[in-house]
């Protein structure tokens, strides 16, 4: 009786462990144009404020160009990566992003997690992002995660159908130039120019937002 007790135990577990794994499949695989979106080359100066740089540069396999910020801080470098690595204070760290929930779905180690974010600006449908984190030396690179089970998004949200970017941190002199980088199509019916408007107001400040949280601390 025991044994078969036992038997019907491991059974269970080894299913559980099998499904565990069919939700978090997890492969960090980097979109097209990874490499030509990483590239200094190519960005073309779109807005300029006291602080904050913005850049576009046109991928080829999307259909609105990606973005890249660019700030200079008094703030130490490390500390900076890591507010950006805190996914589930994002609320906290970005308080102007329209974060209404964050939160990390499985984590590998320190460098790596499948995470996610409900944004919801005013006037257009929530979206929820969910994406493959990996974090090496002075960068943070995120990829959206199509393995995620479906059971966590009960609410049907919008998922945007492209995502990916990445935080970079190095140092300039006696300060440190942080450089964000960001690929995105929301979805939905949202017309192409409203999401190039959004992201050139929201960029400099998500910038900001992140240097201020340091400094808070």
């Amino acid at each position: 009786m025991k044994k078969n007790t036992l038997s019907i135990f491991k059974n269970i577990l080894q299913l559980s462990l099998f499904s565990f794994s069919l939700v978090f499949t997890y492969d960090h695989k980097y979109p097209p144009n990874w490499d030509e979106f990483q590239s200094n080359e190519g960005w073309k100066l779109i807005k300029e404020t006291e602080r904050v740089k913005i850049y576009n540069k046109q991928l080829g396999a999307y259909p609105l160009p990606a973005v890249k910020a660019e700030i200079l801080s008094d703030v130490d470098m490390d500390r900076l990566l890591d507010a950006a690595w805190l996914i589930e204070q994002s609320k906290e760290v970005f308080p102007n992003a329209y974060i209404t929930e964050a939160g990390i779905y499985h984590r590998r180690g320190k460098t790596s997690y499948t995470a996610y974010q409900i944004i919801d600006i005013p006037f257009l449908t929530p979206r929820l992002y969910q994406f493959n984190s990996i974090r090496h030396g002075n960068s943070i690179h995120w990829v959206k995660a199509d393995t995620v089970n479906t059971a966590y998004n009960l609410d049907k949200l919008l998922l945007p159908p492209v995502n990916f970017g990445s935080w970079n941190v190095e140092k300039m002199g006696n300060q440190t130039k942080i450089t964000y980088h960001l690929c995105t199509d929301p979805g939905g019916n949202v017309p192409l120019w409203i999401v190039r408007q959004a992201n050139h107001y929201n960029l400099p400040q998500l910038l900001i937002d992140l240097e201020a949280y340091v400094k808070g601390k």
